[in-house]
């Protein structure tokens, strides 16, 4: 027969005969209870209770406390316990007695521990109780912790909501009762999300252990081998595994026996060939590895036209020598400045309403901007700010870059929500008969990459123009600020807009003459340290005979000193020469006492700094350093070098290094970024000159050094950046320098862990023409029930009790931060878990937030998981803002209609056919009858006084109702908003 679990009201029914003599001793859960009484009674209430099925167990114990038996030592204890004087609790604890908190003395007096041992055991409500005001770890302090299973089944019947944050344990167990196990019962508490003070339980000069922060056990990482349960082998199986085993291990006996097991001559000859071919087996293989950590950028037409004309008005800020002027600004005297006025000239004449704003030379500070678009805001709110910035033809890539960060943030600051559009010429080169020409103004695609990931709601993208603006490239550069072509890193041609893509990069054949072969003398910045120095012991083992070495900052005391030992164990014969990278004079000294007969023939620019922070809290001297690091010197030394050597002949080879955060951006990498994509349009102008140059984008390199810890390396491992090793970095090196390639990125990627975190926050096509990523993208896709909109988030939390509410937002947080750490299952996070104990930093805590307004399209702000550091408090946050903020949301998109219509001129109704159905709701201002049209010239349309009244109480769906008349939703529906694309009468309104 099945066993029978009972309640409290099912088993007092059952042993209603025996009420006398047999009661209900305690209730520990909702099918646990115990009963007690009479032995005879009791030995008759078990046989009938499990013949019924029921699961009974009997105590061993000789008494039957908690019943009736204990009155008869009533007495007894009351003399026992007379002299009993209670203290109030250190700490207040629920009674199971009374049903309530302890706190005050007086209530465990003798009377107190008398009902204690009289009364039922009301531990099953005691914990429903504590449940429902709130707490959520119950840890049962025992040797025998019995109770840890009722109190699971008092959880599981409890509403969504507790029942998802409740955390149940015990300390310890029957036959494990030493420390081990209560460590183990602590971390079982700890991992769930339960504070523990380690320090108080581990013993006197005990040291933890870091161990990563995600939950690597419940994926694996390792290959698996491959079943051959027929003995067949695998399709893939290495039938030359042995021979090559053996190669690499340099066994020259196991590989004769593999050859030739009776050739003893064989022996002696492999013992000399085996060594090459180890080496050769080696250099293959790193060769291999590398060739698929190579990447580029590409830049590829849309398929599809790009047309149309932004709505609204917008803010162009102009660079300074534009003056203003009229609506349309006048040009100045300077080239630039005349370029600037007929871009907005050209723009104004296509539909553009916009509104140029001249920012003054002693202004240009993140206060200045911010004071004076705070007047532009109080006058009217922008649809989109234009960056003219770049446009000043200066060229100097740290005023340009000061200049856009100083306006990302004052924009932020203002609360200007439209989106920054930045626009620079001759930055990108889109392919044939294409150069670049302003190198400096790339800063600002660098920066941009990463405020698209710290700001998306407010930013737009970059924007390529060519030298020369005719009405077509007006019209594309319309359509990209419409968001027509879908992206938001673009290049206008004449032929047509481009988009930027990464796309593979195959190894480069081996040159006709051989390749760059080092030699003579070579300058390499930063050459002491981290990349820097393997090219230094690259270089030096590839011919060179003098290495110039500059070393950076943050380089060690010792790095000189460090890269002299480790050439002279690669028996290198060199001469290292070094001063620090920032020392001009000292370097041209050294460039000038250049022996002749070892002339400097290459410059490779390796000097590099750590730098990491958000753009709303970055500072211009934050942005001067890394740039003097960067940019300066790379700028320096392409001035110096760029028509010829020490010796009168061209420089072999001019050799940058960048880094990936200036490719596809980053959280925090605003500043590297920019310096990095300087570096990479430097080399593109050289090139387009016919001087030599390559540029090489950095991953990350898997050695500890200046800003590298292993925390950071787990850090970057988890987000999908592979720290490579040394050996593949260099032969990657070795590959570009010697096939003189123009630009590379080398990366070890996983593309699974990666890009579904980048593009949680933001769509990046700059990816889409990869297999690899398009693939990880569709498998992070969501189920289209988790998509949904604002709305509907809204509305599906409005149409549930609260309980529900909390489990739906609970999901959306576990989910979106499992998908910025790169975690596979969203059972990875729990609703308790500190954020910053599972792996957020500053960088992920952003992503997260961005996320978030996707989702949800609040406003979050940058500190939100610091503000609510578990899921279970930042559920608590959205909830009250989501809906709160749908209560508003009526009003608002009113206020936004009324807007809208204000600022369109009554010609553009009228020839979208509209005018006679708006002006059906009025009349003329001697109160005739609605519906009786007559010319109105002035864009202010008059109300009939009776429906005045009626108008201003309507709603926002029954105001684009009776304007239209059919019942078509204005903002939503078939009809197309008038301002879209339509040419304007009289200029800007």
């Amino acid at each position: 027969m099945a066993s029978v679990a009972l309640s409290e009201a099912e088993v007092a029914g059952r042993i209603e005969r025996w009420a006398d003599r047999v009661e209900v001793a305690a209730v520990n859960g909702p099918t646990s209870v115990v009963i007690a009484g009479d032995a005879e009674a009791l030995d008759e209430a078990l046989e009938v209770l499990g013949a019924d099925g029921v699961r009974v167990r009997r105590v061993a114990v000789d008494y039957a406390s908690h019943t009736r038996h204990v009155e008869a030592i009533e007495d007894v204890l009351a003399t026992a316990f007379v002299d009993i004087r209670a203290q109030a609790p250190l700490i207040p604890f629920y009674s199971t007695v009374i049903g309530e908190w302890v706190k005050e003395a007086d209530v465990l007096d003798g009377g107190y521990w008398y009902r204690n041992l009289r009364s039922q055991v009301r531990f099953g409500p005691a914990i429903a109780d504590l449940l429902a005001g709130g707490h959520t770890v119950f840890v049962e302090a025992s040797a025998h912790p019995v109770l840890v299973q009722p109190v699971n089944e008092i959880v599981d019947e409890a509403d969504d909501t507790v029942r998802l944050r409740a955390v149940v344990g015990g300390s310890l167990r029957r036959g494990e009762g030493g420390l081990h196990r209560l460590f183990t019962s602590m971390a079982e508490l700890f991992v769930r999300g339960v504070p523990v003070d380690w320090a108080a339980m581990l013993p006197a000069g005990a040291s933890p252990v870091e161990l990563p922060t995600y939950a690597f056990d419940r994926r694996h990482y390792w290959l698996q081998e491959a079943d051959d349960a027929d003995g067949s082998g695998s399709p893939g199986e290495d039938i030359d595994a042995d021979f090559w085993s053996a190669v690499e291990r340099s066994d020259a006996d196991s590989l004769a026996g593999l050859l030739a097991p009776d050739s003893a001559g064989l022996r002696d000859a492999l013992r000399t060939v085996v060594p090459v071919l180890a080496d050769w087996r080696g250099r293959r293989q790193q060769r291999s590895s590398a060739e698929r950590l190579r990447y580029a950028v590409t830049w590829r037409p849309l398929d599809r036209e790009v047309t149309g004309v932004p709505a609204g008005r917008w803010l162009a800020v102009l660079p300074p020598g534009c003056p203003t002027g009229d609506a349309t600004g006048v040009p100045a005297d300077s080239t630039a400045g005349s370029q600037v006025a007929e871009l907005l000239a050209a723009l104004a004449a296509q539909g553009l309403d916009i509104v140029p704003l001249e920012i003054a030379t002693s202004a240009f500070t993140r206060t200045g901007f911010t004071e004076q678009l705070r007047g532009i805001r109080a006058a009217y709110e922008p649809a989109g700010v234009l960056s003219l910035f770049a446009l000043d033809g200066t060229q100097d890539a740290t005023v340009t870059a000061a200049r856009t960060l100083a306006l990302i943030q004052a924009l932020g600051d203002a609360g200007v929500d439209g989106p920054l559009w930045c626009l620079t010429r001759g930055v990108v080169n889109t392919g044939v008969q294409d150069t670049v020409t302003d190198p400096g103004e790339a800063a600002l695609w660098g920066l941009g990459r990463a405020v698209a990931l710290e700001h998306p709601d407010r930013w737009g993208g970059l924007v390529d123009l060519p030298a020369t603006v005719n009405s077509r490239t007006i019209q594309y550069l319309l359509g990209a600020l419409n968001g027509a072509a879908g992206d938001d890193q673009l290049a206008v041609r004449r032929s047509g807009v481009y988009s930027r893509r990464l796309t593979r990069k195959p190894a480069p054949e081996a040159p006709a003459d051989g390749g760059w072969q080092p030699h003579g003398t070579v300058l390499v910045t930063g050459g002491a340290e981290a990349l820097g120095a393997h090219a230094s012991l690259w270089l030096a083992r590839s011919g060179v005979r003098r290495l110039i070495i500059t070393t950076t900052a943050q380089a060690p005391a010792d790095a000189v000193t460090t890269l002299l030992d480790e050439l002279a164990a690669a028996g290198v014969a060199t001469t290292v020469v070094s001063c620090a990278d920032a020392d001009r004079d000292t370097l041209v000294r050294l460039i000038a006492e250049t022996p002749r007969e070892q002339p400097l023939t290459a410059v490779v620019h390796a000097a590099d700094i750590a730098w990491t922070g958000n753009i709303a809290d970055t500072g211009l001297a934050d942005l001067t350093e890394v740039f003097a690091a960067k940019v300066d010197t790379a700028v320096w030394l392409d001035a110096m070098f760029t028509e010829t050597g020490t010796g009168g002949a061209p420089l072999d080879a001019f050799v940058v290094f960048s880094s990936i955060a200036g490719i596809w951006g980053g959280g925090g990498q605003g500043v590297s970024g920019a310096a990095n994509a300087v570096l990479d349009a430097l080399v593109e102008r050289r090139r387009g000159r016919g001087l030599a140059a390559t540029s090489i984008a950095w991953g990350a390199l898997d050695e500890i050094g200046p800003a590298m810890d292993e925390a950071t390396l787990a850090q970057l491992r988890r987000r999908g950046v592979l720290p490579m090793t040394r050996q593949i970095a260099t032969t990657a090196f070795e590959q570009a320098v010697q096939a003189r390639e123009k630009a590379v990125t080398v990366v070890d990627m996983d593309w699974e862990a990666f890009i579904p975190a980048f593009t949680s926050v933001r769509v990046s096509p700059l990816f889409a023409d990869l297999p690899e990523a398009a693939a990880a993208l569709r498998a992070s896709q969501p189920d289209a029930e988790d998509i949904g909109t604002t709305s509907s988030l809204v509305d599906s939390l409005r149409n549930v009790p609260e309980a529900e509410q909390n489990r739906l937002l609970l999901r959306l947080v576990c989910g979106q931060a499992s998908t910025v750490l790169g975690h596979s299952s969203t059972d990875s996070i729990g609703p308790l878990q500190s954020f910053q104990e599972v792996g957020f930093d500053s960088l992920a805590a952003v992503n997260l937030r961005n996320s978030l307004h996707v989702a949800t399209g609040l406003r979050l702000p940058a500190t939100l998981i610091f503000d609510y550091p578990t899921p279970d408090a930042l559920v608590g946050f959205l909830r009250s803002e989501l809906l709160t903020e749908a209560d508003d949301d009526l009003d608002a998109r009113e206020d936004d209609l009324r807007r809208v219509l204000a600022q369109v001129p009554l010609a553009r109704f009228r020839e979208a056919g509209l005018l006679d159905t708006l002006l059906g709701l009025v009349g003329p201002e001697d109160g005739s009858a609605p519906g009786v049209t007559t010319p109105v010239p002035d864009p202010v349309v008059p109300v009939a006084a009776d429906d005045a009244d009626l108008i201003d109480v309507m709603d926002v769906a029954d105001l684009v109702k009776r304007a239209l008349g059919d019942g078509t939703d204005f903002l939503g529906g078939d009809r197309e908003l008038p301002d879209q694309g339509m040419p304007r009468e009289g200029g800007p309104a």
